[in-house]
């Protein structure tokens, strides 16, 4: 196996693996009605690696079928909703602010229609909700992050191998 191959493989299993320790360690603020997935911030390495996509995504998995009150089923919708997110990410990563918009949109509709129907409770104000806590660690954690590390020249050499 070619050495690239695995650094890659090592890197997007520890993005993965972060990601699922922070859901843990901030259980409390990462599930129902209002929530601040403080593990979202890591979202911000699609713009150093599009292929952060992959650990992200599984990540989103492990820790929803994990400590998810929904189980299997948040696994695979908060998953695709991460997908969805990420994919528009990558599309309008030239805008950076901006683009941190579409998991915030892409979780308040897909999440929010789920806990919705499962919970029985009103659409709009959960989609809300979850849309207000998405955007605020994104906003508030996850840009002033990538702002640092953007101009960090060991992390940069580091993260693209």
């Amino acid at each position: 196996m070619n050495k690239r191959l695995i650094l890659s493989f090592t890197t997007q299993a520890m993005l993965a693996t972060v990601y699922v320790v922070l859901v843990y360690a901030f259980q409390f603020l990462s599930f129902e009605q209002i929530q601040f997935r403080i593990a979202e911030l890591l979202l911000i390495f699609i713009f150093f690696d599009k292929k952060s996509i992959i650990g992200l995504t599984i990540g989103t998995f492990v820790a929803n079928w994990l400590f998810s009150p929904f189980g299997i089923l948040d696994a695979l919708v908060g998953s695709f909703a991460t997908l969805i997110g990420l994919i528009l990410m990558l599309i309008f990563q030239k805008h950076k602010f901006v683009a941190l918009i579409f998991p915030a949109l892409s979780n308040a509709f897909i999440i929010g229609l789920m806990i919705s129907l499962l919970d029985q409770i009103p659409l709009i104000p959960i989609m809300l909700w979850i849309f207000l806590g998405e955007a605020v660690v994104l906003y508030a954690l996850g840009y002033p992050i990538y702002k640092v590390l953007k101009d960090h020249p060991f992390f940069i050499e580091t993260f693209h191998h």
